[in-house]
């Protein structure tokens, strides 16, 4: 009998993981809902070792097109398995193709669309599974793809509108930090031997800055090994539990970027809980899924703080006092609360806070381009005039 290997959900909403035999994968989920739990993928054995389809990596707007293409002609009319099989055909990523083509043969064994997807975690996440597992439940899977879909596109331009601010600003840095280095490293060099051949007096301020560029290019090798042992050191730590917690608040905290970094998750936190309370889930097993999709540790124990709450007895807004959620946010939810709208409330934050990131990404990029440029434009300026008064002042002293 094949083994599977499973993630799942017990009673106390705790994420448990396991090993259980079984004839085919609905045996296996059905075993686990008999022993009380709440599956959220379930993988033969022997995928998982051989790198099966979850494990791959299909990008977001893979994903993204998928959605809109299955809502489209699920819509239209055409079924639900003719409408992937056609999907499977026009993928031109030949690993997304094996998954779509995996979830139809699942489809035709089991009759479930949310127990296919569930074979492929790495690629349709938590929240996604548990929003298409409720629109099977209530018939309204058109519906929630068409929610998929507008959720997926709003954090795809969001993650796109992020990176493309990001872009100019680096490319300054690289720019400038060339020509520092064609500066220090290339012509000040060259530059300095002319001025001992004339035999010009060299200025303390021209020495300090030979001393920083002539202890950089003896010592460079420590210093790379230094700075690679630093990168592999940071790296290890954040997989730690401590290490991702930490590393996770300093980004929150971070000068400049770390505004937009909180913004940004709360914005998804946001937005992805409104869609599963929207599709019918309860409140602590939306806040179990949506940790999914959240990749900032230090909230996801937030949101682990909440669930204790909650089931302590806490209103959702009480719950979120002193954990690192504004406060206008706690105000609204509990105004939620009190009418019943607490799905629509976090409609209105998540729209607040994905023009609120747009604003403060904006306002960021105010400040770092002046920022970047008096840094390395004042670095260059230092090296080129230690250089060329002292060049100079020996020309002068010719005439």
């Amino acid at each position: 009998m094949p083994q599977y290997t499973y993630q799942a959900v017990d009673t106390k909403n705790k994420r448990v993981k396991g090993l259980i035999p079984a004839r085919d994968l609905g045996h296996a989920e059905e075993q686990l809902r008999e022993l009380g739990l709440y599956p959220i993928s379930v993988q033969t054995q022997a995928k998982r070792k051989s790198g099966g389809f979850g494990s791959r990596k299909i990008s977001s707007k893979e994903v993204l097109s998928f959605t809109i293409q299955l809502h489209l002609m699920f819509t239209a009319g055409l079924p639900l398995l003719q409408s992937l099989q056609n999907i499977a055909e026009q993928e031109k990523n030949p690993k997304f193709r094996d998954v779509i083509q995996d979830i139809c043969k699942k489809i035709e064994t089991t009759g479930s669309f949310s127990e296919a997807i569930a074979a492929h975690p790495k690629v349709f996440p938590p929240f996604y599974l548990g929003a298409v597992r409720a629109g099977e439940q209530g018939g309204t899977l058109a519906d929630i793809l068409k929610e998929l879909a507008t959720s997926l596109e709003k954090q795809d331009e969001l993650q796109a509108e992020l990176k493309q601010a990001l872009m100019y600003p680096a490319m300054i840095v690289v720019v400038m930090s060339s020509v520092t280095g064609f500066y220090a490293f290339y012509l000040m060099p060259k530059m300095m031997k002319l001025v001992i051949e004339l035999g010009a007096p060299i200025p303390w301020y021209t020495r300090g800055v030979q001393f920083v560029i002539g202890s950089i290019m003896t010592f460079w090798i420590p210093i790379v090994v230094l700075i690679g042992a630093s990168v592999a050191g940071i790296l290890l730590y954040r997989r730690t539990e401590s290490g991702a917690y930490t590393l996770s608040y300093m980004k929150m905290k971070f000068p400049l970027f770390g505004s937009v970094i909180q913004k940004t998750v709360l914005c998804t936190f946001s937005h992805y809980l409104s869609l599963l309370l929207h599709s019918g889930f309860g409140l602590l097993r939306s806040l179990e899924l949506v940790k999914g999709t959240i990749g900032n540790k230090s909230i996801i124990r937030s949101i682990e703080t909440i669930e204790e709450r909650i089931k302590r007895g806490e209103s959702f807004a009480d719950s979120m006092k002193g954990l690192p959620f504004p406060g206008f946010m706690i105000t609204m939810i509990g105004l939620g609360e009190q009418t019943g709208k607490v799905a629509e409330q976090l409609s209105l934050i998540n729209a607040y806070f994905e023009k609120d990131v747009q604003r403060t990404i904006k306002k960021v990029l105010t400040i770092m381009e002046p920022l970047i440029l008096v840094v390395f434009g004042g670095a260059s300026a230092l090296i080129l005039l230690s250089t060329f008064f002292p060049l100079y002042n020996s020309m002068g002293a010719i005439k």
